[in-house]
């Protein structure tokens, strides 16, 4: 099921805050979602991403969960 995008937000930002080089890919999210008390709809979400695409901002990881369907709203 979607999730709102403030609660994707929460760990993507999180990342690009911490380390604003950084070139998280779907692993990450899913890693820091894991580590900590992240819904299952937000860690699906995750999931859907391609397994090896980098993302660059926090817009770039918007758009992928939008074209995958898994921003509620």
């Amino acid at each position: 099921m979607p999730a709102p995008w403030s609660q994707y937000a929460e760990v993507v930002e999180h990342i690009f805050r911490v380390a604003p080089e950084a070139k998280p890919t779907r692993s990450d999210f899913l890693d820091i979602c894991y580590a900590n008390d992240i819904s299952d709809d937000v860690i699906d979400g995750f999931d859907s991403l391609r397994e090896g695409v980098t993302f660059n901002n926090p817009d770039e990881v918007k758009a992928a969960l939008e074209a995958n369907d898994q921003v509620a709203g």
